[in-house]
């Protein structure tokens, strides 16, 4: 190429240049001017609100409304609350081992405050070795009172929140229970509690139960485990495989869970930005392979727990009995902020495998059962999580478990 060739090459690619710039600086202006007009909002609200305002908070509440306008999913999440969802997703945290309820359920002590009431505890929490039981009320927590003249001061996740904390510290609760005139306390040391995400029992001879409460980094490995174990006591002719109310958690889990069902064919199809498709297979060998399998599901099951019933319903690996589930097609990923704060932000859709998605639709299941009455859950009902080799008497009580094990039984003479 000669030397005016190069020179007009060169001179072309400046013009190029120059016309990319041209365009690109109306756009700048544009954004800049953008943000000069949101600081001098912010400054004109500091200055002149009739009270005085919280910087942060108003930069958090303009972050939180930026979020807030692009889907339903996608969130700002302060720092105490992104921390405590960190910690339920990595399913382990320093803590006693308490999940709440609020205490305005209690409509059975009208003359007791609305003290928090225990729901839960964690088998060997610090907890449950000091003597807590279900339905003790905390009164405070290190001296804080949890209701003043019939008012919950905080939800029950926020006093959640109080109880974790570094291994090794202590808190002290006043407990109150039936029986007892006054509050007693209780001093706890914090351990690293391991949130138990998957519950496993012999339903009646060759039938399993498998429930999953949410998907953390340890479901996968749970679900392997409690398979391997209800085919150690020869309870795998048939599973009952429980999502009700499952609100979903890590999508990789849900993945690996199908994987323990499926020899082969694609679990579920994740399209992001710009046209990006991901794919994700089932594998040769996993333990529940060729077994039938009924799973529940209610309009609790969502996001994670959908991917997997859509997946074992699609291929054909199982039937569906309750009632159509929340319909939530999308995967966020969470993004850490400098001041521990994080956003919750929708990255991708995915599809079933055959190509549908449940955004706002859902899975309706092959069977409809209607869930148990409240005045049933009150006279004592629901699966449970209990070890008992056989059906307990409360599980007649729940008209959705009866129909899937009525079907179980059915698969075992097929």
């Amino acid at each position: 190429m000669s030397r005016a060739s190069h020179v007009a090459s060169f001179t072309a690619g400046a013009i190029v240049g120059a016309a990319a710039l041209a365009a690109a600086v109306p756009r700048d202006v544009a954004r800049f001017k953008s943000f000069d007009a949101f600081a001098q909002a912010l400054s004109l609200v500091e200055l002149n609100y009739v009270d005085t305002v919280d910087e942060q908070k108003l930069l958090a509440d303009a972050v939180r409304g930026m979020l807030h306008n692009l889907d339903v999913h996608s969130t700002y999440l302060p720092p105490q609350r992104y921390a405590k969802m960190r910690q339920d997703t990595e399913g382990e945290f320093g803590g006693v081992g308490i999940v709440l309820a609020p205490g305005f359920l209690d409509d059975a002590r009208p003359s007791v405050p609305p003290y928090p009431i225990v729901d839960e505890l964690e088998p060997g929490s610090p907890a449950e070795v000091a003597g807590l039981q279900l339905d003790d009320r905390l009164v405070s927590i290190d001296g804080q009172p949890t209701a003043v003249a019939g008012k919950e001061l905080k939800e029950a996740g926020a006093w959640e929140a109080k109880l974790r904390g570094a291994s090794g510290t202590r808190v002290t609760l006043a407990i109150l229970r039936v029986g007892w005139k006054e509050p007693r306390a209780f001093t706890l040391v914090r351990t690293q509690v391991k949130q138990a995400t998957v519950h496993g029992r012999v339903l009646e001879p060759h039938v399993g139960y498998l429930q999953i409460l949410r998907f953390t980094e340890s479901t996968g490995a749970d679900v392997q485990a409690a398979l391997a174990e209800l085919k150690k006591q020869d309870a795998l002719g048939a599973l009952v495989l429980d999502l009700r109310d499952d609100p979903g958690g890590i999508v990789d889990q849900a993945i690996l869970v199908a994987d323990q069902f499926l020899d082969d064919g694609t679990i579920v199809t994740i399209r992001g930005r710009q046209g990006s498709v991901e794919n994700q297979v089932a594998h040769k060998g996993g333990i529940g392979v060729g077994v039938p399998i009924i799973a529940l599901v209610d309009q609790g099951t969502a996001s994670a727990a959908e991917i997997l019933a859509a997946a074992l319903h699609d291929h054909g690996r199982a039937k569906l009995v309750g009632l159509p589930t929340y319909g939530k097609g999308t995967v966020q990923t969470f993004y850490d902020l400098d001041d521990g704060s994080g956003l919750k932000l929708t990255t991708a859709r995915y599809l079933t495998p055959k190509g549908n998605s449940l955004e706002s639709k859902g899975i309706i299941p092959d069977t409809r059962v209607d869930a148990f009455t409240p005045e049933e859950i009150v006279a004592g009902g629901g699966a449970g999580s209990g070890s008992s080799a056989t059906m307990k008497e409360t599980d007649a009580d729940d008209p959705q478990l009866a129909a899937a094990v009525q079907q179980a039984r059915l698969a075992l003479h097929r």
